[in-house]
């Protein structure tokens, strides 16, 4: 696939993703309308999807280190494009989330191929680049996804909303079918007719310990994702204490807002040389900035400041998410795959558990508490994390 295609293509999966945001801002109406803005049916929305792709991400990473990516991603958007489509027929709660369950099992095949991929299409050199590139696709995906989700759910209905998606995904397939690139052999391909999955993660566990640093940030990620649970339940619950009759509408507001922060944000990150210095302290600084900013964003009461704060939290998210990427995918492409199935496996772990807890934490305490312990959390252990490694950097064991 030549470069100009393959450029399109990105273009082409950021709508898919604008459907995908638009889709999550009608389904969490749906719930909350059917449920009588229960929070714990609003949980179990997000946390259907994060099951669903909790219990494929170790298979999609072997799967994506065995056989053809491109493949996989195809199959991928024809099976999402069709789950989509039951909604406009079947709203029921219990559908949604089953829904969004087998939703999050495609989307995790497909994004650990997609992302283990990209450096065989553009080369490891150009990853910070490229996923800055990405970044500022989605974000604003994000932005015109969470508006047009909002505004669309209002004024046609949900129907309109799951239709725009289920199109997007039959989009990126047919774009998929048409196209292909150049791929590296890969030694496990011999290996196909058996998936040994206690074996892939002694692999991927074997080569995280022989680059520390890499071991050090794929487990932390883990406790982001923990502590991200409680925006993701609080975003919607803020968003209907502001305005329960326009929930939807200020739901993909402050959404958006955070979107515009990631777009300026990947914008810049491509600009500043400082940035590429330690990608380390660049990804560990940036996500206690995420980390801060959502607990100020969360803790607000005034719209023009919740705005505001939703922004800047988009800044400092984008980075962290971009460097994140950019330092896994410096992994040999063998096993690139099955390192990013375990990362999503261990990331969607720590979001299944935050989504368990959050709800009990928030019957107990306020709204800005609750994301404030989570949040807290995962500075605390970004910290921690960043002094061991400064030790081992003064002993010489690891450079950053």
């Amino acid at each position: 696939m030549n470069r100009s295609i393959s450029k399109s293509y990105l273009y082409v999966n950021a709508l898919s993703e604008l459907g995908m945001r638009m889709d999550l801002i009608a389904m969490g109406a749906l719930i909350l309308l059917a449920t009588g803005g229960s929070a714990l049916w609003l949980s179990g929305l997000l946390l259907a999807g994060v099951l669903g792709g909790l219990l494929s991400s170790l298979v999609s990473g072997i799967v994506a280190d065995r056989y053809e990516r491109r493949k996989i991603m195809i199959i991928s958007d024809l099976l999402r494009a069709g789950l989509i489509a039951v909604l406009i027929f079947f709203p029921e709660p219990w559908l949604i989330l089953l829904v969004r369950f087998s939703i999050g099992m495609c989307s995790s095949f497909f994004e650990v191929s997609f992302r283990a991929e990209l450096p065989e299409i553009y080369g490891k050199e150009n990853m910070l680049n490229i996923n800055a590139f990405v970044s500022r696709l989605s974000s604003i995906a994000m932005v015109i996804g969470f508006l047009g989700g909002g505004f669309l759910y209002e004024l046609l209905g949900y129907k309109a909303v799951f239709t725009f998606d289920a199109l997007s995904f039959l989009l990126s397939f047919f774009f998929l079918l048409r196209v292909k690139w150049p791929t590296r052999s890969r030694a496990s391909r011999s290996q196909t007719a058996r998936l040994s999955l206690r074996q892939d993660v002694r692999d991927v566990v074997g080569y995280l310990k022989l680059h520390p640093v890499l071991f050090t940030v794929f487990f932390v990620y883990v406790v982001d994702t923990f502590g991200s649970a409680s925006h993701n339940l609080g975003i919607p619950l803020l968003a209907e204490g502001v305005g329960a009759e326009r929930q939807a509408l200020f739901y993909g507001l402050f959404w958006s807002l955070w979107g515009a922060g990631n777009v300026i944000s990947s914008i810049l990150i491509p600009r500043l040389p400082i940035l590429r210095k330690s990608l380390v302290y660049t990804y560990f600084l940036a996500t206690i900035g995420m980390s801060l900013g959502f607990i100020l964003f969360l803790s607000s009461t005034s719209v023009p400041w919740i705005l505001f704060f939703a922004f800047v939290t988009g800044v400092f998210d984008a980075v962290s998410v971009t460097t994140y990427h950019t330092l896994m995918q410096q992994s040999d492409n063998e096993i690139r795959g099955r390192i990013f199935g375990v990362s999503g496996f261990l990331n969607r772990s720590g979001f299944a558990i935050g989504f368990l807890v959050a709800p009990h934490v928030l019957e107990a305490f306020t709204l800005p508490i609750m994301v404030t312990i989570f949040h807290g959390s995962i500075i605390l252990a970004l910290l921690l994390a960043l002094g061991n490694l400064r030790l081992k950097a003064n002993r010489g064991s690891v450079s950053l």
